[in-house]
C-alpha cells in the first residue's frame, strides 16, 4: 500500500485542500479534500488512510482529520483496516453494476426533473459549461474537462429543485472510488460529452422522458468505461 506523504500524492491532497479552502472549519476542509481524493482517484482503492499522515498531508491538527476519517466511514466511502486506521475499500463487479443501476435511476430522474423545472437561464449556463468541454477536447485538456464536467452534473442536479435528490446522486456517485479518474479517461471523453450534450438538448426542449433516457444511457456507458477499467487494473 502506498504512503500519503510520499510525493506526488501527498502533493495533489494539498492541491485539493486548497480548493476546498473556502469551507470555513478544519474538519470540513479534510472531509471535501479526502472525499475528493477518493472519487478522483488520487487515493486508490485498496490505500490505507492513516490519521497521523493525513494530518501531515492536510497541513492541520489530527483532530478535524479524526472527524472526518469517522464521517467518511458512516458514509461507507471507507473503512476500518487490520490494524490501525482506514482503508478506502475495494468494488466488486457485481458491485459496480448495482451502483450505476441506482446511479442510473436517479440521474434520469434528476434529467426529467430538471426538463420540467430548469428555467433558461440555468440552461444556458449548461450549455456554456458544454462549451467549455468542447474546448477541453480540442486542446486535451483532461484537467479542464473534468472540472466542466462536475460543474455540468451539478447544475444538472441544481435543476431539479429536489436537494434531497442531489444528495443521494453525491452519495452514489462517490461510493465508486477513483470514478472521476475514469469517467473523462481519453477513450471515453468526446463520447461522454456529446451524451452531455443530447442530455441539455432534451431538457432544453422540454422532453422529461427523452432527458430520463439519454441520462441512463449516459450512466450505463459509464459504467461499461468503469469496468474496462477495472480489468485493465487487474491485468
Amino acid at each position: 500500500m502506498s504512503e500519503l506523504t510520499q510525493l506526488p500524492a501527498s502533493s495533489l491532497i494539498r492541491e485539493l485542500r486548497d480548493k476546498h479552502s473556502r469551507h470555513k472549519k478544519a474538519a470540513e476542509i479534510a472531509y471535501w479534500t479526502i472525499r475528493d481524493a477518493i472519487r478522483t482517484g488520487v487515493i486508490a482503492p485498496g490505500e490505507r488512510l492513516i490519521e497521523l499522515d493525513l494530518a501531515a498531508a492536510l497541513d492541520m491538527s489530527r483532530t478535524p482529520v479524526r472527524e472526518m476519517l469517522r464521517r467518511l466511514a458512516t458514509e461507507r466511502l471507507i473503512e476500518t483496516a487490520a490494524g490501525r486506521g482506514y482503508v478506502v475499500p475495494t468494488t466488486t463487479i457485481d458491485e459496480l453494476v448495482d451502483l450505476f443501476q441506482i446511479r442510473g435511476a436517479l440521474e434520469g430522474l434528476a434529467a426529467r426533473r430538471a426538463a420540467q423545472r430548469m428555467v433558461p437561464a440555468e440552461i444556458e449556463a449548461m450549455r456554456d459549461t458544454l462549451r467549455r468541454m468542447d474546448l477541453a477536447i480540442e486542446t486535451d485538456d483532461l484537467t479542464t474537462l473534468s472540472i466542466a464536467s462536475t460543474q455540468f452534473h451539478r447544475l444538472l442536479r441544481a435543476g431539479t429543485r429536489d436537494n434531497r435528490l442531489g444528495e443521494l446522486i453525491v452519495l452514489v456517485t462517490d461510493a465508486v472510488p477513483g470514478l472521476g479518474a475514469h469517467e473523462m479517461a481519453p477513450d471515453r471523453a468526446a463520447i461522454a460529452v456529446a451524451e452531455h450534450h443530447a442530455i441539455c438538448e432534451a431538457i432544453a426542449n422540454r422532453q422529461p422522458d427523452e432527458a430520463d433516457r439519454l441520462a441512463r444511457q449516459h450512466a450505463e456507458n459509464a459504467l461499461g468505461a468503469q469496468i474496462a477499467a477495472y480489468h485493465l487494473a487487474e491485468e
